[in-house]
């Protein structure tokens, strides 16, 4: 993905599971679900599920770009080039849906409420 999608976040915050476009570097464009929005060491981060099959990424992986703006002010989605940045993002993200999940007194981890009848339990 380029840093071709911008004003996404410029009108309106994405709600996870919504579907946005990108674009990706053929010009194609491409659908995802936004699946979270976090902030790591002062900066944001975006997480975006594939919709649709996708060659380079499986059903079940994300990608993440890092969120930032153009000399417009425009918000741009940039491809993380550091593999070792990008693991912390992905850990900080783990931490938060962990957190997210004991909050909801959810004891298997699947964020369902303390009824958790799950086959996880």
């Amino acid at each position: 993905m380029e840093e071709q999608n911008k004003d996404l976040l410029q009108d309106e915050e994405l709600e996870d599971g919504e579907v946005v476009q990108l674009i990706n570097e053929d010009g194609d464009t491409v659908e995802f679900y936004h699946v979270a929005t976090i902030e790591y060491e002062n900066n944001w981060y975006v997480f975006f599920q594939p919709a649709e099959e996708m060659e380079d990424i499986g059903e079940d992986e994300v990608v993440i770009f890092k969120l930032d703006t153009d000399e417009n002010g425009e918000d741009l989605f940039v491809p993380i080039e550091d593999e070792e940045l990008l693991d912390k993002v992905f850990d900080e993200y783990n931490k938060l849906m962990e957190e997210d999940d004991e909050e909801d007194g959810c004891s298997c981890g699947c964020g369902c409420g303390s009824d958790c009848d799950c086959k996880n339990n």
